[in-house]
């Protein structure tokens, strides 16, 4: 519960107001599930009594030996032969982490509604009869350090109206002390368009030439929905970051408190962030192939990250602080199978009742919503029963010895 609260508790760094207004939202839910975990359910188990476990009561003093028909074959054959089980993970991981080459993303909120929406009708409709770029217009705003002549002002508009990427620019206006001036610019492309975007951060970035080529001495501005948007793509970019370096940061130092070594956080960290990665991946294939999106919204990585790797670094938790104990008792490879076979069943549980959660999302009418739901679904199956169950017991036969076996 901890790590968890401490995962969400970064999305404060993150400069995107939607990322960090969510970390007291998360970070509270967290802190009240720990405390009702302490506290709550064993005072509900000691209400209930035995009566709990219904319908499988159990009685004072019987032993049942429980039967593992799932997780003891696996933990045996991945105890034998680790070289298989984890490369063959390894390799499938690779493959669908080698996807996230082909993301792209999609800004146009718009898009994203049901079909039949009245404003997703009327947009298209806009967007279909008349110039793209009407559906947002952007306006350039010049500010000039002297009074500006009517030569001045129909040169620049010219010089707008030269870019074959506009459709039109129309003077909105000029100041009663002609020291500033707008003007109305209709692209000819989709204005929420990557090409919109970078159409846009070009003129901001060369705003200075475009005065000076109008003989206009001041500072120029863009705004409206396209400069919003580019804006927004760098801020999200940065967040990806800030916010991907200090939570693998945050998650490896509490696994080197955890597990007092060195070596085992590294590959256990290195499972999570492939797993994420392989989740990614996959899941814009699949959405792809099944549901027909090509490019999803700049939030779904991040928040797919944040819920990914700290759930992961949960079953990580579980499954090495069991193997920690029966190591001391039995050796790394028999102490790595009682704990496989131990914990696969709860991890597992866990991670299907996680997964039908978010899966739950996917019912809903936004794309955003169901993507997010989607991804975090297949990233949370992956990390379940390959990750946890192949590949981090492979690498731990790998990486950790024995004292005697090291000696000899």
């Amino acid at each position: 519960g901890g790590t968890v609260l401490a995962a969400m508790l970064i999305l404060f760094f993150a400069n995107f107001r939607d990322y960090s207004n969510f970390a007291p939202v998360f970070g509270m839910a967290m802190l009240v599930i720990m405390l009702a975990s302490i506290t709550l359910v064993p005072a509900l188990f000691t209400l209930f009594g035995r009566k709990a476990f219904w319908p499988k009561v159990p009685k004072y003093g019987q032993e049942k030996e429980v039967k593992h028909k799932f997780w003891g074959p696996v933990a045996k054959f991945v105890v034998k032969k680790p070289l298989v089980a984890g490369g063959a993970v390894a390799v499938f991981m690779i493959i669908t982490a080698a996807n996230v080459l082909n993301l792209d993303f999609e800004f146009n909120m718009v898009k994203s509604f049901p079909d039949d929406l009245p404003s997703r009708v009327g947009y298209e409709i806009v967007e279909e009869q008349f110039d793209k770029g009407e559906l947002a217009p952007a306006t350039f705003l010049v500010e000039s350090k002297k009074e500006l002549s009517d030569e001045s002002v129909k040169a620049l508009q010219e010089k707008l109206d030269s870019y074959k990427e506009v459709a039109s620019v129309r003077l909105t206006g000029v100041t009663d002390d002609r020291d500033a001036a707008s003007y109305s610019i209709a692209l000819n492309t989709d204005p929420y368009s990557v090409e919109a975007m970078d159409f846009m951060k070009d003129i901001r970035d060369n705003g200075d030439r475009l005065l000076k080529d109008a003989s206009i001495s001041g500072d120029s501005h863009v705004a409206g929905v396209t400069a919003k948007l580019v804006d927004e793509r760098d801020v999200n970019n940065r967040d990806i970051l800030t916010i991907v370096v200090l939570e693998s940061v945050l998650i490896l130092a509490l696994l080197f408190f955890l597990t007092r070594s060195w070596k085992m956080p590294l590959y256990m960290m290195a499972t999570i962030l492939i797993s994420y990665a392989s989740a990614l991946g996959a899941g814009l294939f699949l959405i792809d192939v099944f549901f027909g999106y090509d490019a999803i919204s700049t939030r779904v990585p991040v928040y797919a990250f944040i819920f990914l790797v700290a759930l992961g670094i949960d079953y990580n938790i579980i499954l090495v602080s069991r193997f920690m104990e029966e190591r001391k008792v039995h050796g790394v490879k028999k102490g790595l199978e009682i704990a496989i076979r131990n914990t696969g069943g709860v991890i597992s549980s866990a991670g299907v009742i996680l997964a039908a959660t978010f899966a739950a999302l996917m019912t809903m009418p936004i794309a955003d919503l169901f993507i997010f739901g989607f991804m975090v679904s297949i990233g949370i199956l992956i990390d379940t029963f390959l990750v946890r169950g192949m590949l981090l017991p492979a690498l731990i036969l790998f990486f950790e010895k024995d004292k005697k076996e090291a000696t000899e």
